[in-house]
């Protein structure tokens, strides 16, 4: 697998799962008055991490059909002076 592609999957997951534990606590915390912060547990954590792993999965592949596409695409204009 390509480095790049390992590192836009792991920085996915890692702000992946902080988006992810800041929406669920905005979530849960809505109707109490003190902000505490919660992780999900069990099937819940389990949906969460299903989750991320598969946007970030599919994040690191899109980038990676992308900057291929791009980099293929460009092409080498000589300056003339």
């Amino acid at each position: 697998m390509n480095k790049k592609v390992l590192i836009i999957t792991g920085a996915g997951l890692a702000i992946g799962f902080a988006e992810a534990l800041i929406y669920y606590n905005l979530g849960k915390n809505d109707p109490s008055k003190e902000f505490k912060l919660q992780i999900p547990k069990g099937a819940e954590l389990l949906k969460t991490t299903g989750i991320i792993i598969v946007t970030s999965l599919a994040t690191a592949a899109l980038s990676n059909v992308l900057e291929n596409a791009i980099a293929d695409k460009q092409e080498l204009i000589p300056i003339t002076t």
